[in-house]
């Protein structure tokens, strides 16, 4: 069959791409602002204190369970939320995606031959329309036409990149502003995504886009804009590109021209409904090939659900002297529970941070107008009491693999001892260290026969295995990733393995084990011997 034309694609289309059954009007907005800032997670821009956005979402509307495509790395969801159509539709696979050696073609085509994006929509069906595109990550220029494109720049950095692209909108005011912010993911990367210097980066992203707002409130413009806030993923440890939580949802703010102040959506989205948006928002319809849709939640009546950010534990895992608990909420009270069940107001309140005397999941969660946020839930670990580390660990520098090793053609390690948790944290490798593998030994207590759960998560590659039987195969060179498994215990004494390797950048080892349909605990001394 002959691929069609975007123009051709056009005269049969609905509205809006798979939203047309929907009997809403489609709000109209003069101007739309999209920002794209990468590895914001919905959980990151929650658990960092931004005022702007906080601002934003008090006057406008925010989803905090927009999913992203799978795997969870750039390219294929910007270009998931810019053409508003999934993977198997536009072709761009992955990072390591090129045009000329494509395996999907593009079920639609642009002038280039690649599937057309919304600044295509735009120029084709509004030509007179002015389209503006910054961007700091000249990766993405590959996916895109870039001649759709009536004026374009690339930044060095986050913080040009957004006050170039609103500095020249305020003297050009053009009908789509396209802004791309790579900052925030290099913070992931080099800081971790719970660790502070990642947060400062949204922190930067708040503060300029807060002087724009109040330069467009300031000339009266706002009356015209839709602006909206996105990610293209989030993120877990150094990395992504799993499917964690953390990495699959991001947020996505909208705040202007007929969006409802307050309103929380509470429906999941998909990360290509923001293209559909903004087609609807200038009038202009995606091709049939998409398959996102209008976010209208966003426009209809405020319901009783308010925003009630998720808390933060300081340390987020590891050991811990001593727990904090923060939330960028005013007068709003945390509560948690250290016995793996869900925090309610009769739960501890948090008042002061506190100690814990055994390893344990602090779960938490914010509490502000009757309402409640997301559960938190970290790792953390106590000083394991003098003579009690029961692990036997055995470790291997040098190793330059991409998978686990066969320990048992090893020679002789170059460290051995005993440590309390099956972490990196009590073997001696510097955490900035490469190219070694580590393979833990001990004996599990199990009190009570029955089925149990096991969360195994690593960067890299892991592997745990119980009495001989392999539970969980976490292998391979990779970002963090987390891996459930389950066996049938009897009661008594087994042997329990966790196999490890480092191949580069972060490095990240954490197991925890529970009841099946119980919650899930690190081990504890008691839980081991040697």
């Amino acid at each position: 069959m002959k691929l069609k034309t975007i123009a051709a694609s056009c005269l049969c289309m609905a509205l809006v791409a798979a939203s047309c059954c929907h009997q809403q009007k489609t709000p109209r907005a003069k101007h739309v602002i999209f920002i794209g800032l990468d590895a914001l997670s919905a959980v990151g821009l929650q658990r960092a204190e931004t005022p702007t956005f906080n601002y934003m979402i008090e006057n406008g509307a925010i989803s905090l369970h927009t999913r992203v495509a799978r795997e969870t790395s750039s390219s294929q969801n910007w270009m998931c939320m810019l053409s508003g159509a999934p993977i198997e539709m536009h072709g761009v696979t992955d990072n390591g995606w090129e045009f000329e050696t494509r395996m999907i073609e593009p079920a639609v085509h642009n002038a280039e031959g690649k599937f057309p994006t919304i600044f295509d929509v735009v120029k084709e069906q509004r030509p007179d329309a002015k389209v503006y595109g910054f961007y700091e990550w000249t990766g993405q220029t590959r996916m895109y036409n870039m001649k759709s494109f009536d004026y374009s720049e690339n930044c060095p950095n986050g913080e040009e990149t957004l006050k170039k692209a609103f500095d020249t909108y305020l003297k050009d005011q053009p009908e789509f502003l396209f802004v791309s912010v790579d900052e925030t993911d290099h913070a992931g990367h080099k800081y971790g995504h719970e660790d502070q210097g990642y947060f400062d980066a949204i922190n930067m992203c708040d503060r300029v886009i807060g002087e724009f707002i109040k330069k467009l409130e300031e000339k009266g413009l706002m009356k015209d804009i839709v602006i909206m806030v996105t990610g293209d993923h989030g993120g877990v440890r150094y990395g992504h590109g799993g499917d964690n939580m953390c990495e699959l949802e991001v947020p996505v703010l909208m705040y202007g021209k007929g969006v409802t102040k307050g309103k929380v959506m509470e429906h999941a989205n998909m990360i290509y409904d923001n293209a559909v948006t903004i087609a609807g928002l200038l009038g202009v319809e995606m091709p049939r090939e998409c398959r996102g849709q209008f976010l209208y939640e966003a426009f209809e009546p405020k319901g009783n659900v308010n925003y009630v950010p998720i808390p933060f534990v300081r340390p987020f895992r590891g050991v811990a002297d001593e727990v904090t608990i923060t939330a960028d909420a005013k007068d709003a009270q945390i509560y948690y529970t250290l016995d793996g069940s869900i925090p309610t107001k009769e739960s501890t309140l948090y008042t002061e941070p506190f100690k814990i005397s055994d390893n344990t999941v602090v779960k938490s969660v914010t509490y502000k107008d009757g309402q409640y946020s997301d559960v938190a839930e970290n790792l953390l670990y106590a000083k394991a009491p003098e003579g009690e580390a029961a692990i036997d660990f055995k470790l291997y520098r040098h190793y330059m693999g991409e998978s686990l090793p066969d320990f048992t053609k090893f020679g002789r390690a170059d460290a051995v001892g005993y440590v309390s948790n099956f972490t990196l944290d009590e073997i001696p490798v510097a955490t900035t260290e490469d190219d070694f593998a580590v393979i833990f030994t001990s004996k599990m207590i199990v009190k009570k026969s029955g089925k149990y759960r096991f969360l195994l998560g690593s960067d890299d590659g892991s592997k745990l295995i119980i009495d001989g039987n392999k539970v969980i195969d976490n292998d391979g060179s990779h970002t963090y990733m987390e891996k459930m498994g389950i066996a049938e215990l009897t009661e008594g004494e087994h042997i329990i393995k966790v196999e490890y390797f480092e191949d580069c950048e972060g490095q990240s080892l954490n197991l925890s084990w529970g009841l099946d349909g119980g919650p899930l605990f690190p081990f504890t001394p008691k839980d081991l011997k040697k």
